[in-house]
């Protein structure tokens, strides 16, 4: 017998309506009690939130983590603030573990802020590293510009020096460490031609431009902090000091690594070592880093992606960003910076044995090799 919809009476629609309902659910029983406890579970760890903050009250993301996590609540329509943990380790590195260790869950409940150091660390092979930021979706990414500085003698001879000019004298850098933040000017020195020396033990903005003034070291990496002004800072500095390249947001007046790159050596810079000297140089400036597990619920992503949005909007927070010379993004344009961070398998590679190769030179104190 066939049955027309159009003929049917309201009550017999009605009727045939719920037998179809109940006959989908009776059908397909698993799939239906799945989706609910999905929904049900996403919802209620995402009302009891936390954040594994990368670094102690005193470090940046500690410094941001109480407004950010006010601010998150509001998007995520959570009684303010979110729970925060913060991990005193150096780098983030140890908070990027731990967030690992619960990324299996995969929950929706529990987000990272990690400072660009911790993803500088995992490209560069460290050993405390047992985190693939790979596995993370971003919610936000804070960036500042990232300058570097030398003597205007190395600015000039650039070109001599690769016709094999003063090509016995190294370029001392100040680092923190070698495989630190400021690997992003070592290697690009090195991919200059020059041959940079690391001298570390310079962990602050003010000791390494000291050690500039002073002579102890030929060039510095330098970021903007809170009050700062990277313009003033620059034309302040002593001397025959100038930028040789930035990274990051752009700085008026300072060239990118490509621009100077094309002026030593005549052609565009290209390889597999430039290709990961691009994920270490948007690494460090990445100053900041909200993600989550890669494998959390699409809909609890979307949740926190909605919250991230809102966050970066809240007064206290954009005032704090403003002064700390943050460039922010929210939500699911965070997550092709964060991909920037992130080279080709052949260039992570390439990177870690070119950090391989030099290490011994610089435990020794001499200068950086091109390999």
């Amino acid at each position: 017998m066939t049955f027309l919809a159009s003929g049917l009476n309201p009550t017999r629609r009605r009727f045939l309506s719920a037998a179809l309902a109940a006959g989908c659910a009776t059908s397909f029983p698993a799939r239906a009690w799945e989706d609910d406890m999905r929904a049900d579970a996403t919802s209620s760890l995402i009302d009891s939130p936390r954040l594994i903050v990368g670094g102690g009250p005193d470090s940046l993301p500690g410094q941001v983590a109480p407004l950010l996590a006010t601010a998150l609540a509001g998007g995520l329509t959570t009684p303010p603030p979110i729970a925060v943990h913060y991990d005193m380790g150096r780098d983030g590195v140890t908070a990027a573990n731990l967030f690992d260790n619960v990324s299996p869950e995969a929950d929706g409940g529990t987000a990272i802020l990690a400072p660009g150091a911790a993803l500088i660390a995992s490209l560069s092979g460290d050993s405390r590293v047992h985190f693939d930021f790979s596995r993370w979706a971003g919610l936000i990414v804070a960036r500042r510009p990232v300058v570097t500085l030398a003597r205007a003698e190395l600015h000039r001879t650039i070109r001599s020096r690769l016709s094999g000019l003063f090509h016995d004298r190294p370029v001392r850098l100040a680092v923190s460490h070698p495989t630190g933040v400021e690997l992003s000017s070592l290697l690009g020195l090195s991919l200059l031609g020059l041959h940079p020396l690391p001298v570390d033990g310079f962990a602050d903005k003010a000791s390494a431009l000291e050690a500039l003034k002073s002579g102890q070291v030929d060039a510095v990496q330098l970021t903007p902090g809170p009050g700062d002004d990277l313009a003033a800072d620059i034309a302040s500095a002593p001397e025959g000091i100038k930028p040789i390249f930035c990274s990051g947001p752009s700085v008026a007046g300072v060239p990118g690594f490509d621009a100077t790159y094309q002026m030593a050596r005549g052609h565009a810079p290209s390889g597999a070592l430039y290709q990961s000297w691009l994920a270490v140089s948007s690494a460090a400036a990445s100053a900041l880093v909200l993600a989550l597990p890669m494998l959390t619920p699409p809909l609890a992503i979307a949740r926190w992606r909605h919250a991230a949005s809102v966050a970066v909007t809240d007064t206290a927070l954009k005032t704090w960003n403003d002064a700390q010379h943050l460039v922010v993004t929210a939500g699911a344009d965070s997550a092709s910076l964060l991909n920037q961070c992130m080279p080709e398998l052949t260039s992570l590679l390439a990177l870690r044995r070119w950090i391989n190769n030099n290490q011994p030179r610089w435990r020794q104190g001499q200068e950086t090799r091109p390999t």
